[in-house]
C-alpha cells in the first residue's frame, strides 16, 4: 500500500515538474517608448511563452483598472473599457499589444499585462512596467545678465529661464566651456499644469575665467532623456584680447632680424671713427 502511494506521489511530481517546464512562462511587458511626450502615442508589448498551454485570457491594466482584454473563445475576442484619458488606437491593437494615443498626464503610472493558460490546470502570470508622460519646453531657454562690460573682479549677475514644461527642466551655467557653481533651480509660476523652472547665479569673475578676454556664457535646460537646448550669450570684456603666441619667425620676421645686428654694428662703427677724429683734432690743436 505504502509502495502505490510512494509511486502516486512520484508520479503527480514528475507531472507537476513537467507542466512548470513546458506551461506559461517568460510573461514580458515592455513600453515603447515608456518616457511619452503628451499627446503622443505609445505601444505596450506583452510577450509571453505558452508552450503546450492553450491561451484562455489577456488582460491589460492601468494601476488595478483593466482597461483592455483579449479572449480568443469570444466574439469580439477584443473588448475596451473605458478609463479617462485612454485612446485606443485598435487598428495596431491585438493579443499582443495595445497602442495608446493622445495621451494624458494622468495616464502616467504602473501598466500591467496578466496571461492565463487553460488546461489541466490555470496558470496566470503578470508583468508590470511604469510609464512617464512629460511636456517638453516649446522655446529655448533665455539667459539675461546684470551687465555685459565686466573684468578681473566684477561680479557676474546672471538668470536663465526655461519655458513651461513637465517636469521641470533642469537648469546649469557653462562658463568658456567650465561648469560654474549655482543655485537650485526656482518654480517661478504654474501655468497649464507645466511648470517653469528658473535659474540665477553670482559669480565674482577672476583671471581664470576668462579665455583671450573672452567670456562665452552658456545656459543648458535638459530634461533627462528627451529633452536638450542651449542658449549662448557672448559677454563684452574690458580687458583687450590676449594675442596668440608666435611660436617660430616667418621668413620676412627672420630676415628683419638679420638686418637689425648689421645695421646697429655699422652706426656703431660710424660713431667710434667720429669720436677718435675728434679727439685726435683736438690733441694736435695743443
Amino acid at each position: 500500500m505504502k509502495f502505490f502511494r510512494s509511486i502516486t506521489l512520484l508520479m503527480f511530481l514528475i507531472f507537476a515538474f513537467i507542466k512548470e517546464m513546458t506551461g506559461l512562462r517568460n510573461v514580458i511587458l515592455t513600453i515603447e517608448p515608456s518616457i511619452v511626450k503628451h499627446g503622443r502615442s505609445s505601444t505596450l508589448r506583452c510577450q509571453y511563452d505558452l508552450e503546450s498551454d492553450t491561451l484562455y485570457s489577456v488582460k491589460w491594466y492601468r494601476g488595478s483598472y483593466e482597461f483592455y482584454r483579449y479572449d480568443p473563445t469570444e466574439v469580439p475576442n477584443i473588448k475596451h473599457f473605458a478609463l479617462p484619458g485612454i485612446n485606443f488606437d485598435l487598428t495596431s491593437s491585438n493579443s499582443t499589444q495595445v497602442v495608446l494615443k493622445d495621451i494624458e498626464f494622468n495616464l502616467a503610472g504602473n501598466f500591467s499585462c496578466e496571461v492565463t493558460t487553460d488546461g489541466l490546470k490555470i496558470d496566470t502570470r503578470i508583468d508590470s512596467k511604469s510609464m512617464a508622460v512629460v511636456q517638453i519646453p516649446e522655446h529655448p531657454p533665455q539667459i539675461s545678465v546684470g551687465r555685459e562690460a565686466l573684468d578681473y573682479g566684477d561680479i557676474l549677475r546672471a538668470n536663465c529661464s526655461s519655458h513651461p514644461s513637465r517636469p521641470p527642466a533642469d537648469l546649469k551655467f557653462i562658463l568658456n566651456n567650465i561648469t560654474v557653481n549655482q543655485s537650485e533651480p526656482a518654480l517661478l509660476r504654474r501655468r497649464n499644469t507645466r511648470d517653469w523652472s528658473d535659474l540665477q547665479l553670482e559669480l565674482k569673475l577672476s583671471f581664470i575665467h576668462f579665455n583671450r578676454g573672452r567670456l562665452i556664457l552658456q545656459c543648458v535646460a535638459q530634461i533627462p532623456s528627451i529633452y536638450q537646448e542651449i542658449a549662448e550669450l557672448e559677454l563684452e570684456s574690458v580687458r583687450h584680447p590676449v594675442p596668440a603666441r608666435v611660436s617660430a619667425p616667418s621668413n620676412a620676421a627672420a630676415a628683419a632680424l638679420e638686418i637689425v645686428p648689421a645695421t646697429i654694428q655699422r652706426l656703431v662703427a660710424a660713431h667710434l671713427v667720429f669720436f677718435y677724429t675728434l679727439l685726435f683734432e683736438l690733441q694736435a690743436s695743443y
